[in-house]
């Protein structure tokens, strides 16, 4: 069986962080979020991939060449992001038109499920969906079944419960609302199909909704050759820049371990516990903190009484610096921060805090945080949640940043901005007679290399 691993779309919800490189590359704990799926891909035995790309996405194959993470990729490209129909047809030529695996290269769950919808394929039946219970059922495809609805709430197991007389599978309703909802049960992003889903989708025109995907599947579940497998593990699927956030505490509990690289150093005062990963040539001064689930990329630096805590991942080369505190955060490569707090951000490559900056976290009112995407406000869902800073960024001493806000990419915030809206993409936000002005950045801060800075820092 081969899979096909959709990595394109516009990803305009994921915005700032998708400005520079495609979502599926964003970096989490020592690997780009698709390094994960393909290693999924491998433990189930499905020896090769075709990549579905969008235009301009031509980084995903530079990164990952034509094997990554155990898996011999193929490439295709939808000229235009036209939805999940469209990327299948595009991948058909190098995917062939035997049956395949389906999965999007931004998920996180546990990867054992992938097995199961193999050998579910390989048993028999022309679509095998994947069911986990929600209380959100207005935000997925939710499965209509023709059993008793408290049988399908109380289904579990590794096989098809409809196998053993339970309920069966016989249609899907793309984001009922909650009040007409025919099941609590909504479809994972994991679908496997015999051959017939390429007759389907030929059979199967596009339409204004965007569903041709789902009509086409629909067809096969309707003739009654249709399977599903409960699955009540973790999932998280990065669509908002905050969703970032969940798939690391999936990818941590994937990841379970203690691991230090012999090369790293760090002192006997150093507190390490817990799931803790130090990369190579990692350096944990006198009273630093480090209290897992924790990654730590190769040569990052932890200073003097700094805290790292409650799931945080740092990219290659960063410094924590003396008395920083992070919590719950995902950070890219060549990051620096000194006297800061951090708390449940999302912070990209080549960034820095100047002394005394803040990532506010919490409303007043505990309330959860609301993030403008495009025209719209939408909530997190997150009573906690900080900043979402793209690549190539600084601010200056004891700025502060409030919850929810997005800084685009080569932007600075002044020293003292309380920092109250969020900042486009090469802007730079300065105080100016108690009050702070925006205007173009003049500075290229992605041009700034730290090499010599870290070489200092490190003593080599």
């Amino acid at each position: 069986m081969r899979a096909i691993v959709l990595a394109g779309g516009a990803g305009n919800r994921s915005h700032p962080l998708g400005v520079q490189r495609p979502k599926s590359l964003f970096p989490l704990l020592g690997r780009p979020l698709i390094g994960w799926v393909l290693e999924a891909l491998a433990d189930a035995g499905v020896p090769d991939a075709v990549i579905v790309t969008g235009p301009g996405e031509a980084g995903i194959r530079t990164a990952l060449g034509d094997r990554a993470f155990g898996v011999a990729l193929r490439y295709a490209t939808q000229a235009t992001p036209r939805g999940q129909a469209d990327a299948l047809r595009a991948a058909r030529a190098e995917a062939g038109d035997g049956p395949v695996l389906v999965l999007n290269a931004n998920d996180a769950y546990d990867p054992r499920v992938l097995a199961r919808v193999v050998r579910s394929v390989e048993s028999g039946g022309d679509v095998v969906l994947v069911g986990r219970r929600t209380t959100e059922p207005e935000r997925f495809g939710i499965m209509v079944f023709d059993g008793d609805g408290d049988a399908v709430r109380g289904a579990g197991g590794d096989a098809d419960p409809s196998a053993a007389g339970g309920p069966r599978l016989v249609g899907v309703v793309e984001k009922p609302p909650r009040q007409a909802a025919p099941s609590d049960v909504a479809v994972v992003g994991v679908y496997g199909f015999s051959h017939a889903i390429w007759a389907a989708l030929d059979a199967t025109p596009d339409g204004p909704a965007d569903d041709a995907f789902e009509r086409a599947y629909g067809s096969l579940i309707a003739r009654g050759s249709a399977k599903w497998l409960p699955y009540d593990g973790p999932f998280a699927s990065f669509k908002h820049p905050w969703d970032v956030l969940a798939v690391g505490d999936v990818l941590f509990e994937r990841a379970r371990c203690r691991r230090i690289d012999p090369t790293a150093r760090i002192s006997d005062l150093a507190v390490i516990d817990g799931d803790v990963i130090l990369g190579a040539g990692v350096r944990v001064f006198e009273h630093a903190v480090i209290r897992g689930p924790a990654y730590l990329g190769p040569g990052c630096i932890v200073g003097n009484g700094a805290l790292i805590r409650g799931g945080v991942s740092l990219g290659a080369h960063c410094v924590v610096g003396y008395r920083t505190e992070i919590s719950h955060s995902m950070i890219g490569d060549h990051t620096w921060t000194h006297m800061n707090y951090v708390g449940d951000s999302v912070i990209g490559d080549n960034c820095s805090l100047g002394a005394g900056t803040i990532t506010a976290n919490l409303r007043f009112d505990e309330g959860p945080i609301r993030v403008a995407v495009g025209d719209d406000v939408v909530s997190t869902g997150r009573p906690y949640f900080g900043v979402i800073m793209a690549d190539d960024c600084r601010t200056g001493c004891n700025a502060v940043l409030l919850p929810g806000r997005k800084i685009g990419p080569n932007s600075i915030v002044g020293p003292g901005v309380v920092l109250d809206a969020d900042l486009p993409p090469g802007k730079m936000a300065t105080l100016t007679g108690g009050a702070y002005t925006v205007r173009d950045n003049p500075v290229d801060v992605g041009a700034l290399s730290r090499a010599e800075r870290m070489r200092a820092v490190a003593g080599s």
